[in-house]
Parts: structure tokens; sequence; C-alpha cells
């Protein structure tokens, strides 16, 4: 099986919308597959200014600094998760605080239809750096199957949450793209046979969107470069990933850029807004649990 590609014209990226035959596609895959790439999202210069500003805030930490950050107690931004893998709560300033990154109109329209409308909301903004020789990462779902305890009732539910993810860096199979199992949002095993996996070489400018319950992995990173790949979930109004970031903000942006938002913009970014306003109240991070 094969995961689907859309891809995205220049016409449509200046819209903001994808066309209807576009949009039918796009949407059948996330129902059947679990995921589909929209490629040409963004163009490659707004990619690439992420990369820069990822590499002046990260690029002085190599594997060794990574994991002491990473040891900290929390709250943390800096979270292992995998054999040389490190997921961290990016603060949305500079180029990742730009509203055409987190409200792009393809994405923002596309999921809007499938989240509920205005009542989506950003979850959370994180980046994955993966370092040279990293493993194979865990398989897993970015969350279980809602109402476990009831057999086939959460395969059968509509999604929730989409993981869009976006590589700052061109990703061939060296370098270590995501392995995905398509279909297996549906599945109630996760334990997926290895055969199933389908992996494709990301662009810079692609978007890949996969169901939260979409058993994925991170290929082996045998190239000599760190790969990074950030990751922003829109949710349902009701839907928070507590698994997740249980001990960390999620989305961290600071207040007044977010007030400065237009209003819709800030019902999207609702999720900021409460956790900068409990820190403000607070007087800072709270203290570990």
């Amino acid at each position: 099986m094969k995961l689907t590609i859309v891809t995205v014209s220049p016409e449509e990226r200046a819209q903001g919308v994808l066309s209807p035959p576009a949009n039918v596609a796009a949407v059948t895959a996330l129902h059947e597959e679990g995921a589909v790439i929209l490629r040409g999202v963004f163009p490659a210069d707004a990619i690439d200014a992420l990369y820069s500003e990822f590499s002046a805030r990260y690029g002085g930490l190599d594997l060794a600094a990574m994991e002491t950050q990473a040891s900290s107690p929390p709250p943390n931004p800096v979270l292992k998760v995998g054999d040389g893998r490190f997921e961290l709560a990016i603060r949305m300033s500079g180029a990742f605080g730009k509203p055409d990154l987190f409200a792009n109109g393809i994405v923002r329209n596309f999921l809007g239809q499938l989240l509920g409308g205005h009542l989506m909301r950003l979850g959370s903004m994180t980046a994955v750096a993966s370092f040279p020789g990293a493993a194979m990462q865990h398989i897993h779902r970015d969350h279980q199957q809602l109402f476990q305890e009831f057999a086939n009732i959460g395969v059968n539910l509509p999604l929730y949450a989409v993981n869009v993810s976006m590589p700052l860096i061109d990703i061939d199979q060296a370098t270590g793209p995501t392995g995905i199992w398509p279909g297996s949002h549906r599945w109630a095993t996760n334990d997926p046979p290895r055969e199933g996996m389908v992996s494709v070489p990301f662009q810079r400018g692609d978007c890949v969107l996969m169901d939260y319950r979409t058993l994925h992995t991170g290929l082996p990173n045998n190239s000599q470069k760190v790969r990074p790949i950030l990751y922003l979930v829109y949710t349902r109004e009701w839907f928070f990933d507590d698994n997740n970031h249980r001990y960390r903000i999620p989305l961290d942006m600071p207040l007044a850029d977010i007030e400065a938002l237009s209003e819709d913009l800030r019902l999207l970014m609702l999720r900021a807004r409460q956790q900068a306003l409990r820190l403000k109240q607070l007087g800072g991070l709270p203290a570990p649990a």
C-alpha cells in the first residue's frame, strides 16, 4: 500500500485552499489510510528560514548536551523520545510565531472541515531532532484509541486530532523519514507487521498529515546530519493530549503576541492563551508535580 500524495498547486497555495478534487483526494486518504502527504504547502525559502532559526536555537547542542538537557527535572521543554531522538517544545516567536506557519491557509482550511471549523484548536508545536546514528524509534500511536475498554468503538470513531509534520530539511532514506502503517488508525492492535510499513522521502515544503491514532515510527538516521521535523497538532475543541505533554508546556507563545492576533486566530490559539494567562498569574513556570 502506498501513501497518497496530493500536490498543492501555486494557485491553491496563493488562495489558501485546495481545489475540490484535491480536497476529496486528501480527505479520502486521511479517512482510509490515516495519513496523507500534501506536497508543496510551503515555499522552500519559508522552511529554510525556520531551519535557520532552529539551528540558531539548538545547533550548539550536540548529542551529549541534548542528553543532559533532557535529563533535567520537569518542567523541561526537551524530552527524550528514542535513541538519539529528542522532542523539543518550541517557543513560538520569530519565524516560529508567524501566522503563516501555524495558521497556514491550506492546512487550516483543510483540517477545519474535519475538526469542527472555528472550534478547531492548535494543541502543540514541537520538533523532533534525530541525531546521526539514531536507531529506529519504537512503533507507536501519538495517542491510544479512545474508549479502549469498549471493543471496536475507538477504531470506528471519526478523527479527533491530526499531527502535521513538516521537515525542516529534505529527508531521504539515509536521513530517516517516518515509517507509517496505512490504515492502522482503524486497528485495535498495537503490533503491526513490519512488511506493512510505508516510508516516503519528504521535501522541504511538504506537510505529512497523520491521524493521531495511526501507527508510525522514526526510521534510523544513517546520515551525518541532524534531522529536524516540526510537528503541529490540531485537535477538536474537547481533546487535550495530557499523555505526551504532562510535564511541560506544549504550546508556548508570548501573551502579548497572542493578544495581537485577529479574533479567529485567538480562537485557534486558545490553548496557548490559557496557558500564558496561568503562567502570568503564577509568576512563571509551575513547580514540578
